[in-house]
């Protein structure tokens, strides 16, 4: 992220937000992060406010889900109010999404380090899990591909158009974890996995499968995925080639 949009958000904090005399107790003791930086479309940030405080008087005075919508700021500027818990809720719930997102931040105001102390929790948990993660994708990649190929033969064209997206979204969330990081959500896969050692060569086959309109021919190209993700698994030597190659034996 570039120092300028650090500054004119740090500005905007300081200068905007911190002038909304209703918010201001709060804002100044709270996390206050970038979530998704757009100069062409948006600034959205999150506050993060303490979780006592949220409980025991934010939520009386504005509500559990207060935004500032900014329109008049160039681009606008999206604000949330949320406490802690939501952050760890989050973490929760979409552990690779929301450390892709957060660990990325601009970081505004942190005045006790609660942020940066739960990014660093959860960047502990993502390296314990991460394993079966892969493991849990990789089982419903191979199961989708399979599906695929019945959903082609039963000329079902809608579910071989949702088992051709899963297939392609599920390939590129495991090239990502394979080198060790958390995956964003689906607006950003395609550019993330550029970043890693095959991953362009992976985009540019999942184009190609997902734009073939003859599907006995996309069955054909779903090898090649299936090929590039194997490889890229044993080469990373995350499984044993049995289960990469019976996989059908760890369904649950």
């Amino acid at each position: 992220m570039s120092s300028a949009i650090e500054l004119e958000l740090k500005r905007y904090f300081f200068d905007k937000l911190l002038s909304i005399t209703s918010l201001k107790e709060y804002l100044e003791v709270s996390s206050v992060v970038s979530v998704e930086i757009d100069q062409e479309i948006v600034y959205d940030l999150m506050v993060f406010v303490p979780d006592r405080l949220f409980n025991s008087r934010f939520k009386a005075q504005f509500g559990e889900s207060f935004v500032v919508n900014d329109k008049e700021h160039s681009p606008p500027v999206f604000t949330r109010f949320k406490n802690h818990q939501w952050l760890r809720r989050d973490f929760s719930n979409r552990l690779p999404i929301a450390l892709w997102i957060f660990r990325q931040a601009i970081v505004i105001n942190d005045p006790c380090g609660i942020f940066e102390k739960i990014i660093s929790d959860y960047n502990v948990v993502f390296a314990k899990c991460a394993k079966d993660i892969v493991r849990r994708k990789y089982i419903e990649f191979r199961s989708d591909r399979h599906n695929l190929r019945q959903a082609v033969y039963h000329c079902d064209d809608l579910a071989v158009n949702l088992l051709r997206a899963n297939v392609v979204k599920i390939a590129i969330e495991i090239l990502i974890l394979a080198n060790g990081q958390p995956y964003p959500y689906k607006k950003w896969l395609p550019f993330e996995a550029k970043k890693y050692e095959g991953g362009s060569e992976l985009v540019q086959d999942c184009i190609k499968f997902i734009k073939e309109e003859d599907t006995q021919k996309a069955i054909v190209l779903s090898d090649d995925l299936v090929s590039r993700i194997v490889g890229t698994l044993a080469r990373k030597s995350y499984f044993s080639p049995s289960f990469l190659n019976q996989w059908w034996l760890h369904l649950i």
